[in-house]
């Protein structure tokens, strides 16, 4: 009778206290979720850049870490496209020994693309992807890759570039294609192996022609692998004077991977030719993978004064991302002359990457001054990502500045990163005399991650010098988290002193999550009572 006692009080307080628990549990993850998204983002957007630059190892060790660090960004299937893709052009410069062994590893990243997010806008590519790399490992000798070839029955047999290119590979879904077109494209394969000099004008007349788009795009990609000297004033051409969008976004594309003067010129007129704002995207980032200083300054000239807002948030992300003298200069400017929340958001990403002193007290200014809360909130969010000592200092400043309560919630997240003395007496002074219950609750909260007796004895020192009995709560709660021998004894003592029936049941219920021998003779005792 008395067990049945038992496990029904158990029961009650599984109830009472499971969705307060719950809460706090999603407003923790929520928290770590928006930290991890930021990095994940600034890691691929870096991963893209090696990708763009041909720096292969460098863009599979940045995937590598978005994959395994970060697997609910919403940028695993785009990372693991890139991946397989890295690795797939890597190999092309290896021995046969590792070339066998990175094709193969491209094909599993690529499978698990296609299993674990068949609905991404990158499924089709890795399909395409996965058909050549497995022609390549067929034809070393490797039958058991042939699988992925047999079920094939549209098979263009062209190098796939990142694009996304519309081929259908499931029986049940094939595109009806022409048979004229389908001829041309098994014939653009051949052109692959033929005499360059007789196989460019063929290629650069299909490109120029009025043929089907797909079969100049895949014209265009055959001849990225050219050196020609037609080549680049093709590109030039087709970037400034062609009508068709995805053949002209192409040129765009491989222009920026070019290094010539000429290219950047082609670039610029496309610029500002265009009032496309998805075209001027495109162009801001091939411009941005040109070193020179007229790439910088046509990317500054966008970030100030360009009228398409996207246009300016993409030039911003670009130069933020690059270490020249005077970038910082034009940021901060950028900054104190617009008053676009979304472009304010951008500006203090970009700003936030420097590790300049200037670029720190820029990020104190807007936290502490700026009319816009959002914009304040963020630069909170980058100044908490600092480690350095005086961040400390500079977030406590803060704290003991503002009165908003989100404020105020984000600078003691940042106020609890470090891990001395100056931002433990900070969180504790917090805790005891803030005039918000809400924030002396977060203070709490946070001194709950420390484990350590100390902590035990301060959170119970608070806990019996308060009457409020949310504080009361939130100490049980923070206590309740160290899990401990010493923690599990210091609720038992708590508990017996204790008359609030709430905050008892509160006390009870985390006891007996342990099974300490304490904590069953304690619960044992209310039982029998």
């Amino acid at each position: 009778m008395k067990k049945i006692k038992f496990i029904s009080l158990f029961l009650v307080l599984m109830l009472f206290f499971g969705t307060s628990i719950f809460a706090q549990q999603k407003e923790k993850e929520r928290e770590a979720y928006e930290k991890a998204y930021e990095k994940a983002y600034e890691i691929y957007e870096k991963a893209k850049q090696y990708v763009y630059s041909k720096e292969w190892e460098k863009a599979i060790e940045k995937l590598n870490e978005v994959i395994e660090k970060y697997q609910k960004s919403d940028y695993l299937d785009d990372s693991l496209y890139w991946l397989a893709y890295s690795k797939y052009k890597l190999a092309l410069d290896l021995n046969l020994d590792l070339q066998l062994k990175i094709q193969q590893q491209a094909i599993e990243n690529l499978n698990r693309l296609i299993d674990e997010y068949s609905k991404s806008t990158w499924a089709d590519d890795a399909m395409m992807l996965r058909i050549n790399l497995a022609k390549e490992l067929y034809k070393k000798g490797l039958t058991e890759y042939k699988e992925y070839i047999d079920d094939v029955i549209v098979d263009v047999g062209v190098e796939v570039e990142p694009r996304h290119v519309t081929v259908v590979i499931e029986k049940d879904k094939v595109e009806k294609v022409d048979p004229e077109t389908e001829v041309k494209l098994v014939a653009l394969n051949a052109l692959l192996s033929m005499d360059e000099e007789e196989a460019f004008p063929i290629l650069e007349k299909i490109v120029r022609g009025k043929a089907d788009p797909k079969l100049r795009e895949r014209a265009l990609l055959i001849l990225c692998q050219s050196d020609h000297p037609k080549f680049l004033p093709l590109l030039v051409e087709l970037a400034t004077k062609e009508p068709d969008k995805n053949v002209r976004e192409g040129a765009i594309m491989w222009l920026g991977t070019r290094k010539e003067e000429q290219a950047l010129d082609a670039l610029i007129k496309a610029y500002d030719a265009t009032t496309d704002s998805t075209l001027k995207e495109r162009i801001v980032l091939s411009i941005s993978q040109n070193k020179n200083k007229k790439a910088l300054y046509k990317l500054m000239d966008i970030a100030k004064n360009d009228k398409d807002m996207k246009a300016r948030e993409r030039a911003i992300l670009m130069i933020g991302m690059r270490k020249e003298a005077g970038i910082l200069d034009t940021l901060i400017q950028v900054y104190d002359s617009t008053s676009d929340p979304k472009l304010k958001e951008r500006l203090i990403l970009a700003i936030g990457q420097s590790k300049d002193k200037k670029a720190r007290d820029k990020l104190f200014d807007i936290a502490k001054n700026d009319k816009d809360m959002k914009a304040r909130e963020r630069a909170i969010l980058w100044l908490g990502m600092s480690k350095e000592k005086e961040m400390l200092d500079i977030c406590i400043q803060l704290y003991d500045s503002t009165t908003d309560p989100k404020h105020k919630e984000r600078l003691i997240l940042n106020i609890s990163q470090f891990k001395d003395k100056k931002a433990r007496d900070k969180l504790i002074d917090i805790a005891k005399n803030d005039k918000d219950i809400k924030i002396r609750e977060r203070a709490i909260l946070m001194l709950g991650d420390a484990k350590d007796d100390e902590m035990l004895g301060i959170l119970s020192d608070m806990y019996f010098k308060t009457d409020d009995v949310k504080i009361k709560g939130r100490i049980i709660f923070s206590i309740g988290e160290n899990k401990s021998d010493k923690a599990i004894h210091k609720l038992i003592e708590i508990a017996r002193k204790e008359e609030n029936v709430d905050l008892r049941k509160h006390l009870v219920f985390l006891i007996s999550q342990s099974k300490n021998e304490e904590a069953i003779k304690f619960l044992k005792e209310i039982i029998e009572k």
